[in-house]
């Protein structure tokens, strides 16, 4: 889509409905933890591993390396989780004899937590030679460019602290104070795409801010010739001169419609008039086949019938994927507080995988016809060798491992009855020896 004035011969009365092929079934299904494992990746672990130790040498006087590991951070991102579950006024509460939540307490020590928390970071500080000084992400920037490349409307990120440089405030929004993130999303509430905004340039272009972002997002679809997209944007007028101005769309009432079509790129830009008008660029449909809905008509009192192109019943349709998402993220989202902003960016993404892993399972397994969607423990959280202790429990039950000896010992972490005496100890043989 040209950002200067279009030319006539590029754009015709739109004829033709684009189409693009379905989704295509998986050939199985995988675990959740793989699932969320292909967005918050082991390189990704890595790479904070390696900038944690780094910044923790670089920020202790005495060149303390608080010498982390993947399996660690995997932990702390497992707390962070189960915190957003059973939420508390702070951190330290989790570890408090009143308050305690054993499955954060037994997993990690307080000290331990904290000390992580203060360390955790995403670049080199002193590698100037490749930071990109108009960057305000620079701190955090190579882990949402790893993010961005497994997942290729307006997100807030709740923040009101002061010491943030792209800190927006969004009037209307349930959290008015925040960092914005323009996100490209389905309408099932899944992230494709995502950019931070870092506030203007000072510099003035044609379509503005937001049609720029627009524009940045119908560039970004084409270049996969399966994708469908369909956006709402507000153009400048001068920009779409062929388009007819507002005040003629006005003029001829509503249900007024004009459009156009870019058969180059296979997009199609259509201008509505209903209470006020609105712009929608897509690459599939048009104005074409229209149909009427009830409005109520305040000079009349009463409803009206009013035209409706078929672009604007698909928008209304197929609309609130980033409503949805924000939904989703909300529901178990634990705030935690830090002066350093960009970590609210890091807990942000790790929430994204997680609801992005969470969808992509539930589809899989409609698509290939499974009912019940797994609620037990997976096979690869059993053999993590992470935080399976043995407790006692009052019911007897059969051993899980050898089948024949009847134990009160079972695991906390995934309810399993297992031998645990001096003569045998199916405990360890179950979890460590397969």
């Amino acid at each position: 889509m040209d950002t200067g004035q279009p030319k006539k011969e590029m754009f015709e009365t739109p004829e033709t409905t684009f189409k693009g092929p379905c989704a295509k079934p998986p050939d199985e299904i995988h675990t959740p933890l793989e699932y969320f494992k292909n967005f918050i990746t082991d390189d990704m672990l890595l790479l904070l591993m390696e900038q944690t130790n780094l910044y923790s040498v670089q920020n202790s006087n005495h060149l303390r390396n608080v010498n982390t590991t993947v399996k660690e951070l995997e932990i702390l991102i497992g707390l962070y989780l189960r915190m957003g579950l059973c939420q508390m006024p702070g951190n330290r509460a989790y570890w408090e004899n009143d308050t305690r939540c054993p499955m954060v307490a037994d997993n990690m020590s307080r000290n331990r937590f904290q000390t992580l928390l203060g360390s955790l970071h995403f670049t080199d500080n002193t590698d100037l030679l490749h930071r990109d000084a108009e960057d305000k992400c620079w701190k955090i920037c190579p882990w949402l460019e790893m993010f961005r490349n497994q997942c290729l409307d307006i997100q807030m990120v709740p923040f009101k602290g002061t010491h943030s440089p792209i800190r927006q405030y969004v009037k209307g929004k349930p959290h008015p104070w925040g960092l914005k993130i323009w996100a490209r999303c389905s309408s099932s509430g899944m992230l494709h795409d995502f950019v931070v905004y870092q506030g203007g340039t000072g510099k003035k272009t044609l379509l503005g801010i937001g049609g720029d972002v627009v524009e940045s997002c119908v560039k970004l679809c084409q270049l996969s010739k399966t994708t469908k997209f369909l956006l709402i944007t507000s153009p400048q007028p001068h920009v779409f001169v062929s388009l007819k101005m507002k005040k003629s769309l006005a003029q001829r009432g509503r249900g007024s419609v004009d459009a156009r079509v870019n058969k180059e790129e296979s997009m199609v830009i259509v201008k509505w008039y209903d209470n006020k008008s609105v712009t929608l660029i897509s690459s599939y449909c048009a104005t074409e086949p229209q149909d009427t809905i009830r409005r109520w008509s305040k000079s009349g009192k009463a409803f009206v019938e009013v035209k409706r192109p078929h672009i604007v019943k698909e928008y209304n349709t197929f609309m609130g994927g980033i409503d949805l998402l924000d939904a989703c993220i909300a529901r178990y989202k634990y705030h935690m507080k830090s002066q350093r902003w960009y970590l609210y960016l890091f807990w942000q993404t790790t929430m994204l995988g997680v609801v992005n892993a969470w969808l992509i399972y539930r589809r899989d397994c409609k698509l290939l016809g499974v009912q019940k969607v797994r609620v037990g423990v997976p096979e690869d959280v059993q053999t993590d060798e992470v935080a399976h202790w043995p407790v006692k429990c009052e019911k007897r039950g059969r051993c899980k491992n050898c089948k024949v000896n009847a134990t009160t010992t079972l695991c906390e972490k995934c309810d399993a009855r297992l031998c645990f005496t001096e003569e045998r100890n199916c405990f360890k043989s179950y979890y460590y020896q397969r």
